[in-house]
């Protein structure tokens, strides 16, 4: 049986939604009240927040409202994780056009709820108003410590730059989501590659990872949703440096080459410029890299470059490219 909104109304809905996360631990007020009460935790405090707008950040066609949901905690996570910190509460704004049935916003708090769960957040309130599109906005708290947070401008001039996991699946993913309609070939390498499609639709945070950059003596961080390409940019430019990125050595996920064939395209080209991955890029001593490679276990990290002296981000060899990667002004889904 399919509800609408107007069957419901606010506060109905609100019930609805609710009702489907799970206990807020550490929270002392939550959901139903005018502001969250939270238990206090030691160390510095951090806040993120991001919203994703369907049509920009997000397609139904391609992704679930389960798939959406998650996404919109987990990107969150994700800000706390490139500081070296731990995700604790997270508070929900929901946007909904009229006419939206209320399974799909019962499907978006499924993922919320599923992405809480599988990083240890509590979902501590949040709001729902009527929009022109649909928008999930997620504001986040958590802690760094006990080492202080990393930030973007702590590189130095040769310190290496490395990255966590594989890059590339996430816009490749995409790019076969939108083709599969039409087009047998993308719909054969989705099904081929399953994980292009999971990495669009499921962002992965990197929580331990980002905690043992932090210990390990990460001097720069940054996660991996504009691109490599641009995300390093943003590195050089807080810090006031430049890096060169050694293209052969970027871990790239399986698929992405055939996609890149596609596109008439290099690999290494949609890997630094897609983004949407949600690894780490991690900048530090070239001394720590073994230590810390030891401590991710399984979680491979790749040295892709090095901080240098200058601006801008080259390649080896020293040619400039023109920046590209994801830009909320010049981009879109």
């Amino acid at each position: 049986m399919h509800h609408d909104l107007s069957s419901i109304g606010e506060f109905g809905l609100i019930r609805r939604l609710v009702g489907r996360l799970d206990p807020a631990v550490g929270v002392i007020v939550g959901p139903g009240d005018d502001a969250a009460v939270l238990a206090p935790r030691p160390g510095f405090v951090l806040a993120t927040t991001d919203m994703l707008v369907e049509g920009v950040h997000f397609d139904l066609r391609f992704s679930g409202p389960a798939d959406v949901g998650f996404k919109a905690l987990a990107v969150n996570v994700s800000d706390v994780a490139a500081m070296g910190g731990s995700p604790w509460w997270a508070t929900v704004a929901l946007g909904v056009p009229a006419g939206t049935p209320v399974e799909v916003l019962e499907g978006i708090y499924d993922g919320l709820a599923e992405a809480a769960r599988a990083y240890g957040v509590a979902v501590a309130g949040g709001d729902t108003v009527i929009a022109p599109a649909l928008i999930l906005s997620v504001s986040m708290t958590g802690t760094a410590g006990p080492h202080p947070p990393v930030c973007r401008d702590g590189a130095r001039a040769g310190d290496v730059i490395c990255v966590t996991g594989d890059v590339g699946a996430a816009s490749a993913g995409l790019t076969l989501l939108r083709a599969a309609a039409t087009d047998p070939d993308a719909r054969a390498l989705l099904k081929r590659y399953p994980g292009l499609a999971v990495a669009h639709r499921r962002a992965r945070a990197r929580v331990a990872a980002g905690r043992a950059a932090a210990e390990f003596g990460a001097t720069a961080m940054i996660d991996v949703s504009d691109g490599i390409w641009a995300d390093v940019g943003h590195i050089c430019e807080r810090s006031g440096l430049g890096a060169v990125i050694n293209e052969a050595a970027v871990p790239i996920a399986s698929g992405v080459a055939e996609v890149a064939e596609r596109l008439s395209c290099k690999s290494w080209e949609l890997a630094l410029g897609g983004g949407d991955d949600y690894e780490l890029v991690i900048v530090l001593p070239e001394s720590a890299v073994p230590n810390l490679a030891g401590a991710l276990g399984e979680v491979a990290l790749t040295v892709i470059g090095r901080m240098q002296e200058g601006s801008g981000v080259a390649l080896v060899g020293g040619s400039k490219i023109p920046s590209f990667g994801w830009d909320h002004f010049r981009s879109s889904l």
